[in-house]
C-alpha cells in the first residue's frame, strides 16, 4: 500500500492547487448539506430489546397520551402557612401551565394526594404529550413563567430536570478554544515554523468541518443527540492534528536530509502517511464496534466518530503534501533552511536534531531500557494505586439529587426526599394490560386490585391506581418504594416485581410489566453488562489482527493491549475519585454515566494505539531495516518518535482537557476521561512501560511463528517497498 500512498503524496503536491480547491469544495458542498437538511438534535433515548422500552413502545400504541415524559413541580411555604393558604393561586399555575404547548395534562397537589403531613410540600405532576427530548425551551420557558406567578405570593417553586429539557451544549466554547490555541502554541515549539505549525490545524479543522456538518445533514433520517457532534470534533480535531503532525515531521526529516521537496512528500505519506491509515483504522474498528451494543443512540455515536475519524485520515494523506507544496522548505526554521543550502553546496547532510544521542529521549530510552524491571514496577504501582478506587464504581443515570446544590432541580428532589421520602423522586410506572371487553367500573376494579396487590410487595411505600385507557385494556399504576432511585434495594424492588408478576397479578388475568426511569436504568446496566465483553472481543480481535499484520509480532500487540488495560484501570479510578466520591472538589459528585466506561473504551483503545503505532514503528524499523540490536533499535527508535508522540499527547491532552468546562455533564465526563486516559497512556504506558517491556523481551518481542508468518500478508508500515523516484538526483549528498 505504501507505493500508491508514495505516488499519491507526490501527485497531491504536484497537483496542489487541484487538492485545496477540491477539499475547499467539499467543505462547502457539506455545509449546503447541513443548511438545506438539518434538524434538531435530538435527546431521545431508546434501548431496544428490555423490558421498560418495550412497556414505553406498548404505552405509546395503546395509551398515547400516558407514553410522553412527565414532570413534576414542588410547592413549598413558609413556615407560617400551609398549602391550604394558597390552594387558589395553585389551582390558576396549574390551570395556566395546562394551556403550554405539548402539556397533556397537570395534576395539582389534591389530585395527586401529595401534600406532605405538615402541609408545607405539595407536589403537582405534569404529564407531556413528547418525549424529553421533545422538550425545547419556549416550553420550559413558559412553565417557568407561569410559576412566577406563585412565587411573588411569597410560595416556593421549583421543578424536576424534565420539565427544563436536553439542554443544548455548544459545539465550541471557551475551553475548547483555549485548547486549540495551546495546541497551536505547541505545534509552533515543536516544528519551529508558523507554516509547518498551521497545516496541523488546517487538517484538523477540515476535517472537523466535514464530519460536523455531515452529520447535522443527516439529523433529518438519523436521530442526533446533543453530545454526538461534540465528540466528533473532539477526535476530529485531537486525530487530524496528529495525523498531520506525524506526517510534516516526517517531511522536514528528509527536507534536511537533502531530498527534494517533492520527493519528501511522497517518502512522508508512503512511510509515516501508512502508519497514519493503520493507526485511524485501529481507532474506526474500536468506534465502529460500538454498534455491537444494540442501543441505538451509541450506535450512532459511534458510527459518526468512525467516519469523522477516517475523513480525518483522508484529509492528512492528501492535504497535508499539497499544503507542503505550497509552503516548499518553509515548514523548516530560517537557520534549518540555511544548514540545508550549506549542505547541499558541500554535498554533505544535515545532523538531524532527532539522531543526536544528547536529546532527553534518548537518555531517558537508555535509562529506562538500564534496569527495566524497576521501570515496569514503578509503573505498575502507580496504575495499582491510581486505579484502586475503580472497585467503587457506582454506574448510573445522574439524577436530580446528583445535581449541584442551589439549582431547582436539586432543590425539589432535596424537599421532596425530606418531606416525603427518597422513593417519591423515583417512582416507577407499572403497566397492567387488562383482559379484552371489561367495562370501565371492572377496569378501575381491577386496577385497584392489584394496586392492593403491589402494595404488599416487600419494598412499596404505596401503590395508586392511575388511569385507565379509552378502550378499558390497560391501567397505570404508580408505586413508590420506599428507597431512593439509585438504591439497590429499590432495584431489587424491580426485579422482585418482574419476577413475581403472576403471582402479584393474581385471578385478574392482568399482564404486568415496569417501566420508569429507575427501570430503564437497571435495563441499560444489564445490556451493557451483556455487550461489553462481546464488544471487547470485537474490537480487541480485530484491532489485535491488525497490530499483528503490521509489525509480525505476536507479543507486540498483546503488550500493546495490557498496556491499554492498565490505562483504562487508571482512567476509570480517576473518573470514580473526581466525580463520584467530588475529591479535590473540581467537579460536583454524580454516579459515572452508564454508558461512559464502554465509550471511553472504544475512544481510548483507538487512541492509545495511534501511539503504540507511532512509538514502536520506530522501534521496528530500527530493527528490521537497519538490523539494529533489540536494545539499541528500542533506544534508537524510542529516541526518534519521542518527540512527537509527546507534542501529539500534548496537543490531545489539550483538545480535550477544553470539553472539561462544558456545561453537558456527560461531555465534561467524556472530556476529562480522554484527557486523564492519554496522558497516562502517552507518557505512563507507552513512554515508560513499552521501552521496558520491548527491553525486557529483547528478540523475542519480534518473535512469529513461521507457519502464521507464512499466512499473513506482508505489509511494512514503514513504507520500504516504495520505488521511490527521486526527482533530482543532482541535490542527493555524494
Amino acid at each position: 500500500m505504501s507505493d500508491k500512498l508514495y505516488k499519491l503524496g507526490r501527485w497531491s503536491f504536484k497537483r496542489r492547487k487541484y487538492v485545496l480547491s477540491g477539499w475547499l469544495v467539499i467543505v462547502m458542498i457539506f455545509v449546503g448539506l447541513m443548511t438545506t437538511f438539518q434538524q434538531p438534535i435530538s435527546s431521545e433515548f431508546t434501548i431496544p430489546g428490555t423490558e421498560s422500552q418495550a412497556t414505553i413502545d406498548t404505552l405509546s400504541k395503546s395509551f398515547p397520551a400516558a407514553s410522553g415524559t412527565s414532570g413534576r413541580i414542588v410547592f413549598a411555604t413558609p413556615p407560617t402557612k400551609t398549602i391550604t393558604d394558597y390552594q387558589s393561586v395553585i389551582d390558576q399555575t396549574v390551570q395556566d401551565i395546562s394551556k403550554v404547548k405539548n402539556v397533556a395534562v397537570v395534576l395539582g397537589p389534591l389530585q395527586t394526594r401529595a401534600i406532605s403531613p405538615d402541609g408545607h410540600v405539595a407536589i403537582a405532576q405534569v404529564q407531556f404529550s413528547v418525549e424529553r427530548g421533545g422538550i425545547n425551551k419556549e416550553m420550559t420557558q413558559a412553565i417557568l413563567s407561569a410559576l412566577e406567578v406563585p412565587r411573588a405570593t411569597g410560595l416556593q417553586a421549583e421543578v424536576s430536570r424534565d420539565i427544563l429539557g436536553q439542554p443544548e451544549p455548544a459545539l465550541v466554547g471557551p475551553g475548547e478554544i483555549v485548547g486549540v490555541i495551546i495546541a497551536a502554541m505547541v505545534l509552533i515549539v515543536t516544528l519551529g515554523s508558523l507554516a509547518a505549525a498551521g497545516m496541523p490545524l488546517a487538517v484538523g479543522l477540515v476535517a472537523v468541518s466535514i464530519g460536523v456538518t455531515g452529520i447535522f445533514a443527516l439529523s433529518g433520517v438519523i436521530s442526533v443527540s446533543s453530545v454526538t457532534p461534540v465528540l466528533s470534533i473532539m477526535l476530529g480535531l485531537a486525530v487530524g492534528i496528529d495525523y498531520a503532525l506525524f506526517i510534516v515531521t516526517k517531511y522536514r526529516k528528509y527536507l534536511l536530509e537533502g531530498i527534494t521537496p517533492a520527493e519528501a512528500a511522497g517518502r512522508a505519506i508512503a512511510t509515516a502517511g501508512n502508519a497514519v491509515i493503520f493507526a485511524a483504522l485501529t481507532v474506526v474498528i474500536a468506534l465502529s464496534g460500538l454498534s455491537v451494543v444494540g442501543i441505538p443512540f451509541l450506535t450512532i455515536m459511534g458510527l459518526s466518530a468512525a467516519a469523522t475519524v477516517a475523513t480525518t485520515a483522508t484529509v492528512a494523506v492528501t492535504l497535508i503534501p499539497a499544503l507542503l507544496g505550497f509552503a516548499g522548505k518553509r515548514v523548516l526554521s530560517k537557520s534549518r533552511r540555511a544548514e540545508v543550502m550549506v549542505a547541499k553546496r558541500k554535498h554533505t547532510r544535515v545532523k538531524v536534531t532527532e539522531d543526536s544521542h544528547k536529546t532527553f529521549s534518548y537518555r531517558w530510552a537508555k535509562k529506562v531500557t538500564k534496569h527495566p524491571q524497576i521501570a515496569i514496577g514503578m509503573v505498575l504501582f502507580m496504575i495499582i494505586l491510581i486505579a484502586l478506587p475503580t472497585i467503587k464504581l457506582r454506574l448510573a443515570f445522574p439524577g436530580d439529587g446528583d445535581a449541584p446544590i442551589g439549582t431547582t432541580e436539586r432543590t425539589a428532589y432535596d424537599l421532596v426526599s425530606k418531606s416525603f421520602g427518597p422513593g417519591f423522586n423515583g417512582p416507577l410506572i407499572v403497566v397492567a394490560e387488562l383482559p379484552n371487553k371489561l367495562s370501565l367500573e371492572q377496569a378501575q376494579q381491577t386496577a385497584g386490585q392489584l394496586a392492593q396487590s403491589l402494595a404488599k410487595v416487600e419494598g412499596v411505600q404505596i401503590a395508586l391506581p392511575g388511569a385507565i385507557n379509552k378502550s378499558n385494556d390497560m391501567a397505570i399504576l404508580q408505586l413508590i418504594p420506599k428507597t431512593g432511585p439509585s438504591d439497590n434495594a429499590t432495584k431489587d424492588l424491580i426485579q422482585q416485581i418482574r419476577t413475581n408478576r403472576q403471582q402479584i397479578a393474581g385471578n385478574s388475568g392482568a399482564k404486568l410489566s415496569v417501566t420508569g426511569a429507575t427501570a430503564v436504568s437497571i435495563d441499560l446496566d444489564q445490556k451493557l453488562a451483556k455487550a461489553l465483553p462481546v464488544y471487547i472481543i470485537v474490537v480487541v480481535g480485530l484491532s489485535l489482527l491488525v497490530l499483528l499484520v503490521v509489525f509480525r509480532s505476536v507479543l507486540v500487540p498483546v503488550k500493546a493491549t495490557l498496556g491499554f488495560l492498565l490505562s483504562l484501570s487508571a482512567t476509570l479510578g480517576a473518573l470514580v475519585a473526581l466525580f463520584q466520591w467530588g475529591w479535590l472538589g473540581i467537579f460536583d459528585k454524580t454516579p459515572v454515566v452508564s454508558f461512559l466506561p464502554i465509550i471511553v473504551v472504544g475512544i481510548l483503545f483507538g487512541l492509545a494505539m495511534d501511539y503504540e503505532f507511532f512509538l514502536v514503528s520506530g522501534m521496528h524499523e530500527s530493527y528490521t531495516v537497519n538490523k539494529h540490536a533489540s536494545k539499541e533499535a528500542v533506544i534508537n527508535g524510542f529516541a526518534h518518535g519521542a518527540r512527537v508522540v509527546t507534542a501529539a499527547a500534548i496537543i490531545m491532552v489539550a483538545v480535550f482537557s477544553g470539553f472539561i468546562f462544558g456545561d453537558e455533564p456527560m461531555i465534561r465526563m467524556i472530556g476529562f476521561a480522554l484527557a486523564f486516559g492519554i496522558l497516562i497512556d502517552a507518557f505512563v504506558i507507552r513512554m515508560t512501560l513499552v521501552p521496558a517491556v520491548m527491553a525486557l523481551l529483547g528478540d523475542a518481542a519480534w518473535w512469529l511463528p513461521k507457519w502464521l508468518a507464512k499466512i499473513l500478508p506482508n505489509v511494512s508500515i514503514e513504507g520500504n517497498e516504495a520505488v521511490y523516484e527521486l526527482e533530482d538526483k543532482q541535490n542527493q549528498p555524494k
